[in-house]
Order: C-alpha cells, then structure tokens, then sequence
C-alpha cells in the first residue's frame, strides 16, 4: 500500500511540473543548463560554500573567480578551477533505496536510474536542491552528512579562506557559516516535497540553521525563478521573503551570506 501510494504521488508531481512549463529540466543534464541562467540573472551570484563570485565567460558557462574568495586548490586543479552543480542532497541519500538503484550491481545505481526511472530523474533534476560549487569541493564533500562541528578534518587548512571541512572514516562534512542557511532549506524542502528522512538530529540542526541564517535578496530571487521554471517553490524560502517584503524591518537573524 505504502509503494503505491509512493507512485501515485509520483505520477501526481511528474504530470504537474509537466503541465506547468517546458522549461522545466526533466533531466539533470537539463537542469545544469537552467542553473546556468537563473545565477546570471542574480545581483551577487557566488558558489555555495565558498562564496566565489561566478564569472560568465562569452562562451557559455560559468566559472569561479577564485581570487575574489581567497580559495586554495588543495590538490585537485581541475576541479579546483571549475563550477560543479552540487547537490546539496545527495544523490545517494535520496536514490539509494530506490528500486533502480538497488536491483543493479554496485557502481551502476545511478545511471540505471537515470535511464529507467521517471521519479528519480524529477527530483535529481529539481533545481531547488542544485547550486553552484567548486568542483574540489564538491568532489571532498561527497555524499557526506552535515554536522555543526567536525572532529579531526581530514583537512585542517581547509581551501584558504574557504573553512570547509570534510572526513572520510565518519562521513561527515562541516560546512561554511555562509552555506548553513541555503543547506537547511535544501533539506527541508527534499523532506516536506520528496518525503526524505531525516532522523531528529538533523531535524533539529535544520531547523536552528533555517532560524538563525535568513534568506538573502540573491536566495528571494533564485526561488522565484525556479518557481517560474519549474512550478514549485521551496516554501521554507518563499515565507521568510514574503515576510521581508511586507515588515522590511522584522529580520534580525543572520543572512546566509
């Protein structure tokens, strides 16, 4: 019972952002493409952890300017050097359960999802949980759970003056002050829209990033651009904007940078 109604309500999302918009990415090759416009159309466009302002070459793309964040490639200059669509919710932590990913071998979960599965492709698709990061750091963060404060890094010098942690033997990552409010809402968005679990502990941890790192101007804009594009707002967005407009003087917490 509880499989069907999982697809029911599958269907139900799929037919709708279908019905909304052409633009909408059915793909994530698609939704790459869309982020792309929507950080060129920001006043500040920056990556997500770090903070680098995103460069919009004439040929297409974007790219960080690494200067501008006191960034240091660790060890990765390739990756170091480009913008990567992260996904603050992990892929795996959203799809590993999934049917197409578990019925194939190891390795192969998400092309197989890719190639198979409507439901799948609508939410790794689903721009509200996609932003602009550094390549390495993408790459170091892995699918690694967030925590407030990370017990020996495996990289105490973080990126310069990116303080960005990560360890391989706990999985977990410490994220920048300036991303905490972004990551929230990311999270509580997949948990209210998608039904990801969230055990009480990062409930909680979501909640106080939420409250305490408000939403900038630049993070208003982006989720009514998504909105038009794809059909959906992330309500935990949406409220405290719709709250600056009609009181701008009520906002007191931090503003994720």
């Amino acid at each position: 019972m509880k499989k069907l109604i999982t697809a029911l309500m599958s269907c139900v999302l799929i037919s709708s952002v279908q019905a909304y918009s052409e633009e909408r990415p059915l793909n994530f090759r698609d939704a790459k493409k869309q982020m792309v416009k929507i950080f060129r159309s920001l006043n500040k466009p920056t990556t997500l952890y770090c903070g680098c302002r995103i460069i919009f070459p004439k040929g297409g793309g974007y790219k960080p300017d690494l200067e501008s964040c006191g960034y240091q490639i660790a060890s990765d200059y390739e990756r170091g050097s480009r913008i990567e669509a992260e996904h603050i919710v992990p892929v795996w932590e959203f799809a590993h359960k999934m049917n197409c990913w578990t019925r194939v071998e190891k390795g192969q979960g998400r092309s197989n999802c890719e190639e198979t599965d409507d439901r799948f492709n609508l939410i790794e698709s689903d721009l509200h949980n996609l932003y602009p990061a550094i390549g390495e750091v993408n790459k170091d963060r892995s699918s690694y759970a967030f925590v407030e404060k990370l017990k020996n890094a495996d990289n105490p010098e973080g990126y310069g003056s990116c303080r960005m942690f990560y360890n391989k033997s706990s999985y977990q990552a410490q994220p920048t002050e300036r991303s905490k409010g972004i990551i929230a809402r990311a999270y509580l968005y997949m948990n209210k829209r998608y039904n990801l679990p969230l055990d009480a502990e990062h409930m909680r941890l979501y909640r106080s990033w939420n409250h305490t790192y408000k939403p900038t101007d630049d993070e208003c804009k982006r989720n009514y651009m998504i909105k038009k594009i794809q059909g959906n707002d992330n309500p935990f967005v949406t409220e405290p904007c719709e709250l600056r407009i009609r009181h701008p003087h009520s906002v007191t917490k931090k503003e994720s940078e």
